[in-house]
This record gives C-alpha cells, structure tokens and sequence, in this order.
C-alpha cells in the first residue's frame, strides 16, 4: 500500500550515520566510508524492487549494455580484460586511440532524483513507487553514531517551503537499491554517447560481425 500510494513513512525517514574503516587502523576522517544504516522494511523493499525486479526488467528486454561489468555473472576483471583486448586491437592495427581511466567518486551521493525518477520509471518501475522512495530519502533526518553513542541532535528533515532547495539528493550508500538505481542511471549515458559516435566501432573481418564499445563500467558496491 505503501509503495502503490507513494507514501512517505515517518519512521523510514530516519537514518544512523556509521564512520567504517576503509583502512584498517586508519581513523582519519578522509579515510573513512561513511555508511547509512536505514530502516530495515525500507532497505529490504528498495532490494526487491531496483536490486531484483527492476534489473530483470532490463534483462528480460534485453536493455543491458555489455559496457556494464557489474552484472550477473561477470566480474570485475571481465572489464579489464575487455581494456586489454582493446589496446591490443589498437596496437595491431596502428590506430590512434585514447581510454580514460575515471574513478565516479560518491557516483550514489551525486544521484539527481528529477533524472533518476524518469529512468527508474522507463525502465517499468511505478511513478508512485519511485515517489515513496525518493521523498523518504529528501525528508532523511540523518542521525550519528560515534565510539560516544548515537547523536541526540540531526541534520536534514527539512519541511519549510523556503528551503525546498534543501532536500536530500543521491540515493545513498547503504542502500539496498543504490547499486540498482546506479546501474539503470549508466545507460542513458552510455547511449548518449554513443549516439554521438563516441567509442570504438569494431568489426571482425572473418565474421562481418560489428560491435561498438564506449567503454567498461565497474562499481564494487
């Protein structure tokens, strides 16, 4: 009802800010992850709707990009692979080409939810769905917990018009439907791109067969 309503519950709007070690022994600051512990029934549905549903969706119409590496049963070095076969191509064939190496540094926290919400909904997710979890992530009163106990005191939660601006973007990490989401939101750059032209358009010459590649995405969450 919740989520065919697009209902904001009070309680899901409530998160717990945790500091985990990306290095072991190393408490600085700008070496920590900070992760979004969120109601588990809230965090629980967002898995079954982006994680499994929704990416099923794409896999049963065949809307997966194979740039995408972080997929089921590929890996990680499935896409390095992929990068080494390229630049052997290129070397063999004496062809000037160039392949960034970018890292989409806090790639979920720079989510905006305008364009998320019309991809999510393009790719058969309901309007009313999308609008439950998205403004249970604006109104997110975000609470922390330290070696001193959890914070009495909260940022975020803001209801006053004048700061509508203020709302809560990105999709969060933590979330169980964040790498979902993150997926679906590559694609439309992927084809954007390609539709520019950009990439390396292959052709094997014993098969006649084409490919066109704009490049070899990878997130580990």
């Amino acid at each position: 009802m919740v989520l065919k309503r697009g209902i904001v519950l009070e309680r899901w709007s409530n998160g717990l800010s945790v500091m985990l070690e990306k290095i072991f022994g190393c408490s600085l600051i700008t070496k920590l992850r900070s992760i979004l512990l969120m109601e588990a029934d809230f965090n629980a549905t967002n898995k079954i709707i982006y994680g499994v549903r929704m990416l099923n969706n794409v896999r049963k119409y065949k809307l997966m990009p194979e740039e995408v590496f972080s997929e089921r049963n590929r890996l990680a070095d499935d896409g390095t692979l992929s990068k080494v076969i390229f630049y052997d191509i290129v070397r063999a064939c004496r062809r000037p080409a160039g392949l960034a190496s970018v890292d989409a540094d806090n790639c979920y926290d720079r989510i905006a939810h305008p364009m998320l919400s019309m991809i999510l909904q393009a790719f058969g997710v309901p309007s009313k769905a999308v609008k439950s979890m998205l403004g249970t992530i604006q109104d997110m009163k975000f609470f922390l917990r330290t070696g001193y106990g959890d914070s009495e005191g909260y940022v975020g939660g803001y209801t006053n018009d004048e700061i509508e601006t203020l709302k809560t973007q990105g999709i969060m990490q933590g979330n169980g439907g964040g790498p979902g989401c993150w997926t679906v939101e590559t694609i439309p750059m992927l084809r954007a791109h390609k539709r520019k032209g950009h990439g390396a358009h292959l052709l094997a010459k014993i098969s006649d067969k084409e490919g066109h590649v704009a490049g070899s995405l990878f997130v580990d969450d």
